[in-house]
């Protein structure tokens, strides 16, 4: 049963209701500033799942401006076949008590409720819940929780279904038969004690016939009957344990280790739980909860684990709050993804994946670009996107955002192909975005050099969607700001000095041209208008505008080569 959607008004920073709709996507991520509620919405959810029990009572925090006149609502709407699309809605109500379901008519789910086997299968299933601040304590207890679950599982197994596999069969007529003795065994010591028992009625009989002066008052005691024991009675009889070991000692408890590894572990284990069938099934899959999984790891611990989430992800519904870009990893399969931002009134849906679309080509270069730089991913994060093809218009665009405050990620491509594998990703989760790149004709490129610097630029263009702008520099960055061609070790340090250099003219007019393509690529500037030889790529047409002339010429110049030696050759010959 998928949830789909799910509100919360009333609780905590949600004093308006606020929503999710959830795609088919097995990761969700929840990205925002900090005291959005992120981590508000996860804990709303596992809220929702909480038993309803009289200790259970909503603590007074929980209630928007601590106001227990509020009530609270945390409606969810599951999905309960996808073929047919049915759906149905459970609201859960906190009114100054410990909380009430209701169905959409706002009549509360009883007893006798149509929605009750559907709400207690849907309580049956609640999510895993991992915090950032969970105690030691609470670690071991969701690890006995689990458990347990897994006992229950093998229990009720071999109480319900029929094996050929001799092993099995035989711890089964073992349960059964231990099942059986039980019940035999307490009859026995029942028999022992009931006379004492009996005793014990007729004297505390004569002492109240006493004391009240009534002789027809009559105290039965009697020992309990037992059909055995149930699943949940061997549950609570069992106890499990994580130990841990290194170098310098072995066999540690886990709550004698620092929290990262603490988390992780408690991560980790569900994965392999996942992995191994032992958690989970195609009909009754449990969601996974982590609020900032990032917290308290060093940077490459986060890169790995990325790893466990989109195979975690992979196995069972999750749902995570970040604020880490590292935890998406461009080289993986993105079609179990939907990220959104948690505002102030409203989550806005950033991306939602659709089909694959990448070769072996754009995960080679997909992994080659989170090598050389982990934070590509950023773009997740930002309000605006450009992909930029070098180091130059990088640093130059990075410095203007810097100093504007401006919430716009710069995506350092370092080639054309990874520019088409970077406009692949970004079209699959249907965003906006732009693309500035160096055109590439230079004039002493040779008559090939122009024609695959042309294919590459088609293919860029063949990638742009309605949303895409395309701006190109001829015949590259350097020479459109006036400068002579710069070797790539010293791009670097060429536009630092014409980023923060005031004296020498030639980079005073570099920096503005750089700031005006800055302006106008961003609308930052009404008045600004693109200048040559910047160019806007409207269509192919402007493409062959920019090389066909170019290789006009060449081939021209290539011709007339051939005919002198054409000439020459005919009268040796004769």
């Amino acid at each position: 049963m998928r949830l789909k959607k799910f509100s919360v008004l009333n609780y905590k920073v949600f004093n308006a209701k606020f929503s999710i709709d959830f795609s088919k996507e097995n990761i969700v991520i929840l990205t925002g500033r900090n005291n959005t509620g992120k981590s508000t919405f996860l804990e709303a959810i596992n809220q929702f799942y909480l038993p309803t029990t009289a200790k259970g009572k909503i603590p007074v925090e929980c209630y928007s401006n601590q106001d227990e006149n509020n009530t609270i609502e945390l409606e969810a709407e599951f999905v309960v076949n996808d073929e047919t699309g049915e759906t149905i809605t459970i609201i859960k109500k906190y009114s100054n008590d410990n909380g009430k379901y209701y169905d959409k008519q706002n009549v509360e789910i009883k007893r006798t409720h149509e929605l009750k086997e559907t709400l207690d299968e849907i309580l049956a299933n609640s999510p895993y819940y991992i915090t950032p601040y969970m105690t030691t304590e609470e670690i071991d207890k969701q690890v006995q929780e689990i458990y347990s679950q897994i006992i229950t599982a093998e229990l009720s197994k071999l109480e319900m279904e029929d094996s050929d596999v001799e092993e099995i069969q035989a711890i089964k007529k073992e349960y059964l038969e231990l099942k059986s003795a039980i019940p035999k065994f307490l009859k026995k010591l029942k028999g022992n004690t009931d006379s004492s028992l009996s005793n014990v009625s007729t004297s505390v009989s004569n002492s109240l016939q006493s004391v009240f002066s009534n002789n027809s008052l009559q105290l039965s005691v009697y020992g309990g009957e037992s059909t055995g024991f149930t699943v949940s009675d061997i549950v609570k009889s069992t106890s499990s344990s994580v130990l841990i070991g290194n170098n310098h000692s072995s066999n540690m408890p886990l709550s004698t280790q620092g929290t990262g590894i603490q988390r992780m572990s408690l991560i980790y284990m569900i994965q392999n739980m996942i992995e191994q069938g032992l958690m989970g099934t195609n009909n009754t899959q449990k969601m996974l909860l982590i609020d900032e999984p990032e917290a308290f790891l060093h940077p490459e611990a986060v890169r790995a684990l990325s790893k466990s989430l989109y195979s975690i992800g992979s196995r069972m519904p999750l749902i995570i709050s970040t604020h880490s870009p590292v935890l998406i990893d461009l080289s993986e399969n993105h079609t179990t993804i939907q990220v959104f931002r948690i505002g102030k009134t409203e989550a806005i849906e950033l991306f939602q994946s659709s089909s694959s679309q990448f070769d072996d080509d754009d995960i080679k270069n997909m992994k080659l670009l989170n090598y050389v730089d982990s934070y590509v991913n950023e773009f997740f994060f930002a309000d605006k996107i450009i992909v930029v093809e070098g180091d130059t218009e990088y640093v130059a665009f990075k410095h203007f955002i810097k100093e504007r405050g401006l919430n716009i990620h710069v995506i350092r491509a370092r080639g054309k192909a990874t520019i088409c594998s970077l406009m692949k990703i970004l079209n699959q989760f249907n965003t906006s975005y732009y693309i500035l790149h160096d055109i590439d004709n230079h004039e002493r490129f040779e008559n090939a050099t122009l024609k695959q610097q042309q294919t590459n630029c088609y293919n860029i263009y063949a990638l742009k969607n309605d949303s895409t702008r395309i701006f190109g520099s001829v015949p590259n960055l350097e020479r459109s700001i006036g400068l002579n061609d710069v070797h790539n070790s010293k791009k670097t340090e060429t536009i630092h000095r014409i980023i923060h250099d005031s004296v020498e003219p030639s980079y005073i007019q570099a920096r503005e041209k750089i700031e005006k393509v800055f302006n106008y690529i961003f609308r930052l500037d009404n008045q600004t208008s693109l200048e040559q030889p910047f160019i806007e790529i409207v269509g192919d047409k402007d493409y062959e505008n920019l090389f066909n002339p170019l290789l006009s010429k060449k081939q021209k110049v290539v011709g007339k080569r051939v005919s002198r030696k054409v000439v020459k050759a005919v009268p040796d010959v004769e």
